[in-house]
């Protein structure tokens, strides 16, 4: 090896980058990248980076000094992205769920360094950069699995395929969705550098090339469509640009108002359409205790003469984050209630818990909506829409359930109000993208106050919105049947990273116990 060749090799193992407080500002430098990398900014380019910095700022290191450094960059890692949640509540929030998510990704990170460790042991060269890429791409991804499931629901957010919408990385989601999508950033990423870091030489730059080429390459040829199988339908959706903060001082009724005008501008085109979808939260009246507030509704729809989809709170037996099917003549004749009702935001758990820790912030929130149980789906000239409700379009679970209820194409209703001009709104596009790529589907995600889109089943955006502007989209979607490979691979992909990143930690630990009881 040549002194060139061995240059990354010695600067990575010199005595200064192996001390701890230089690791730790390795992984701040590497997850801060991340504000930088997710939309809006949406430098994608920067994830190899950012993925480097926070490999290598633990390689080398046993369990406890990974996991401090793991807790230190997920806390920046989730921090960077999530500043959004600060907007109204002030830093706790934020701080709280970084705290929480730090800790999680800490766990996950300080097994999977130290195992990389233990194998380093027992294997060289081209194994070992395989192993430790597979190593790492599997804890990444069942750290995934749980960060979006446990606690309270989990926080599925800031996936690493999120960044990627604008390169072919995004098409893996049609045949794995993101734990795919994830799980071969990782791996590539690592095996990369670790093959670089071990063996520097022209072979295994060509051997990186050929991986980092299949990585973006292999995806363009995937048979991914997004033509019409069942028909074409004319979806209008309407913006209305109005003050649906969380905690807005709005006179009632206003926001329905914004959108019955931003519905008008398009009726007065003349332009055709099949139904009309509003985003959550469009209708702020309550329509079960007061007549006028349903004849105002009753007197748009036969304005509009066709079905009228859209979000409301809606108080029965119980108070639900819903949307309503409405037809001129007939009224509400179908409707969801959100599953998934986001904690913390929609509904507090362990409500006296956190009440005696942080009673000034829990109690803002006065009320809990309670979890639906009608499946998603409307019928509607002929066609089966599924639709779900602002974060569900996050949550593994959700957009497959529509498929396999027989969804031909889907809605996303979602109100970003509270997160003013963040980069929060941007996130949830892009993820909506590529749940319309992962389903197969087109897909409207129509904000109150934007932005807004429209995806077809490719992933190609058809029609948007800019934020912070009242305005209509009207556009004819393509109908489809066929389930992608996502839908069967999706949740067997997450439980097998969780269920090999468990045994590997067995191993770990079972290790440790033996040398113990040798000393």
């Amino acid at each position: 090896m040549s002194n060139a060749e061995s240059s990354l090799t010695h600067t990575l193992t010199s005595p200064l980058v192996k001390r701890l407080p230089i690791r730790l500002l390795m992984g701040v430098l590497g997850a801060g990248l991340a504000y930088f990398t997710f939309p809006s900014f949406g430098i994608w380019g920067l994830m190899f980076p950012m993925l480097a910095l926070i490999y290598l700022a633990a390689r080398g290191l046993k369990f406890w000094s990974a996991t401090l450094v793991g807790f230190v960059s997920g806390f920046t890692f989730f921090a960077s992205q999530t500043s959004w949640l600060s907007m109204y509540l002030g830093p706790v929030p934020l701080i709280a769920l970084s705290l929480l998510q730090g800790t999680i990704f800490a766990a996950f990170f300080g097994f999977g360094a130290a195992v990389i460790t233990r194998a380093a042991k027992r294997l060289a060269g081209l194994p070992l950069a395989l192993a430790s890429a597979g190593i790492a791409a599997t804890f990444w991804v069942a750290r995934e699995w749980f960060s979006g499931n446990h606690p309270y629901g989990g926080f599925p957010w800031a996936r690493l395929v999120s960044s990627q919408t604008e390169t072919p990385l995004s098409r893996w989601v049609w045949l794995g969705g993101m734990p795919l999508a994830d799980l071969l950033i990782v791996f590539v990423a690592v095996f990369a550098l670790e093959l670089l870091i071990l063996r520097p030489t022209i072979k295994s730059l060509g051997i990186v090339a050929a991986a980092v080429t299949a990585l973006y390459v292999v995806p363009i040829a995937l048979p991914i469509s997004a033509e019409p199988e069942t028909g074409e339908l004319t979806i209008a959706s309407a913006q209305g640009n109005a003050n649906a903060g969380l905690f807005s001082n709005r006179e009632s009724g206003k926001i329905l108002e914004n959108h019955i005008a931003a519905s008008r501008e398009l009726l007065a085109t003349g332009q055709p359409f099949d139904v009309m979808v509003w985003p959550e939260n469009a209708v702020d009246l309550n329509l079960f205790g007061d007549p006028k507030n349903v004849q105002k509704i009753d007197s748009f729809a036969a304005e509009l003469g066709k079905p009228l989809i859209f979000g409301t709170v809606t108080k029965r037996d119980k108070l639900y984050n819903s949307s309503i099917l409405w037809l001129p003549g007939k009224g509400m004749t179908d409707w969801y209630d959100k599953l998934k009702p986001v904690p913390f935001a929609e509904y507090v758990p362990d409500r006296d818990f956190w009440n005696a820790l942080a009673p000034d912030l829990v109690g803002l929130l006065s009320y809990d909506f309670s979890p639906g149980s009608r499946d998603g789906l409307f019928e509607v000239a002929g066609a089966k829409l599924g639709t779900l409700i602002c974060f569900e379009i996050a949550v593994d679970e959700v957009p497959p359930s529509l498929v396999n209820g027989g969804a031909e194409a889907i809605l996303s209703q979602t109100n970003n109000a509270d997160f003013g001009k963040s980069d929060e709104a941007y996130q949830q596009l892009a993820i909506a993208r590529l749940r319309a790529i992962e389903t197969g589907r087109s897909l409207v995600n129509i904000s109150t106050v934007g932005p807004s889109a429209v995806y077809l089943a490719d992933g190609t955006e058809v029609e948007s919105l800019p934020a912070f502007s009242r305005g209509f989209m009207n556009t004819t979607v393509p109908l489809r049947v066929t389930k992608t490979p996502a839908m069967f691979t999706v949740q067997p992909l997450s439980y097998a990273a969780v269920i090999i990143a468990s045994i590997l930690a067995i191993w770990l630990l079972s290790g440790s116990i033996v040398n113990r009881r040798r000393i």
